[in-house]
């Protein structure tokens, strides 16, 4: 049942005894003890209930649909500074010279099929262009402005969301340090410590040379990809999947122990069954380790070629079945029962809602207060009510 339907209905006795007994934990939600007695505590309250609570009105979960919609936006067509996007960015037709994509493509195409076949004429061709001998191609030297445009719009829109926010809520250091807050600081400010850089006098052209500034790079880049975990401010499952995995440390703890066992063991095996062998793919232990993945298959790369070796594949393939089975069924039952106690507790929540308001009712219209009086029913919800309470 919908929240702004259970005013009219009573509350259910198994939630408020639930409750009653700590079975069920209510929800972290009631901020107003936290705005009492600040300035403008009131609006201040409204508007941060308009953001953090899509279902508090209509126009919150229009806000909140905005925001989903400026996070995919940026993933999908993301242009960070120093020319480094995401989806749409890595494609080469989204270059403003577009022509280099051609020779990007008969280059990859004459790796993969090589002979003299089309492919091979094409590349043959490209290579008469007077610009190919220089030409080194990276996804994102020249982006369309487009991309620029949409990236500068989605940081203009977190920035302001997380201004808003912070400026709202009356306890900032606690603000910060909330985990999808830190999400939402860590989707900005790459950006903006990249815009700094020219301001300090650093050129991004010259760090280019710097193989350490270009890691420093590479890592503000990186961390921009926290923008996807934005969708859990607005996603209830996406939450309660992070409970579960921090109640599951001792269980994915146990998972990582028995893969890091299993390969390691298994790729000692392959490397001493294959490294006699011509042209062998197994030339060290951690190649091994590169072949035995968490599926146990590898990618294709590196392959057994002896018979012994084809024999220890089929053994580690199994083997990586029953050592991901364990683990992952009790994270799964972790889970379920996460969001289980997540419906209760919006449940809960619902009942309280619904008591509240049919005792406000029952306050102004006394006829219907002496009509419930007489129902034994509503005089044992009224008695679940002060208990409670």
């Amino acid at each position: 049942m919908a929240a702004c339907c259970t005013i009219i209905t009573p509350p259910d006795p198994s939630l408020l005894a639930a409750k009653k007994k700590g079975m069920i934990a209510v929800p972290d939600d009631d901020f107003e003890p936290i705005f009492d007695g600040v300035l403008l505590g009131r609006f201040r309250l409204t508007l941060w209930r308009f953001l953090e609570d899509p279902q508090s009105s209509i126009p919150a979960a229009v806000f909140a649909l905005l925001s989903v919609m400026f996070v995919f936006a940026s993933v999908i067509g993301k242009f960070i500074t120093f020319q480094s996007r995401l989806i749409l960015g890595s494609m080469p037709e989204f270059q403003e010279d577009s022509s280099m994509a051609d020779a990007y493509h008969n280059m990859h195409n004459r790796k993969t099929y090589p002979g003299d076949g089309p492919a091979a004429h094409k590349f043959a061709a490209a290579m008469e262009n007077p610009l190919y001998p220089n030409f080194v191609y990276r996804a994102t030297d020249n982006p369309m402005a487009f991309l620029v445009m949409l990236e500068y719009i989605c940081i203009a829109w977190f920035t302001f969301e997380y201004a808003v926010r912070l400026v709202v809520y009356p306890k900032r250091w606690e603000f910060v340090r909330k985990t999808l807050n830190l999400i939402d600081l860590l989707t900005i400010l790459p950006f903006y410590m990249e815009l700094c850089l020219p301001l300090a006098g650093i050129h991004s052209g010259k760090l280019k040379d710097l193989t350490g500034a270009m890691l420093v790079i590479r890592v503000l880049r990186v961390l921009r990809m926290a923008r996807v975990f934005k969708l859990a401010r607005y996603s209830t499952s996406l939450q309660t999947f992070g409970h579960t995995l921090r109640s599951s440390i001792t269980e994915l703890s146990m998972l990582s122990m028995f893969l890091l066992t299993g390969i390691v063991f298994f790729s000692t095996i392959m490397y001493y069954l294959e490294r006699d062998e011509p042209n062998t793919d197994f030339y060290s232990i951690p190649a091994g380790c590169w072949w035995v993945t968490m599926a146990t298959v590898g990618y294709g790369d590196a392959k057994p070629v002896t018979t012994a070796g084809k024999l220890v594949a089929t053994t580690t393939s199994i083997c990586g079945i029953i050592v991901l089975a364990f683990p992952i069924s009790m994270i799964v039952e972790k889970f379920a029962s996460a969001q289980q106690k997540a419906i209760e507790d919006t449940q809960l929540a619902q009942a309280q809602m619904s008591a509240a308001a049919n005792n406000a009712l029952l306050r102004r219209f006394p006829t219907r207060r002496r009509a419930r009086a007489k129902r034994p029913s509503d005089a044992r919800h009224d008695s679940l009510l002060s208990t409670v309470a």
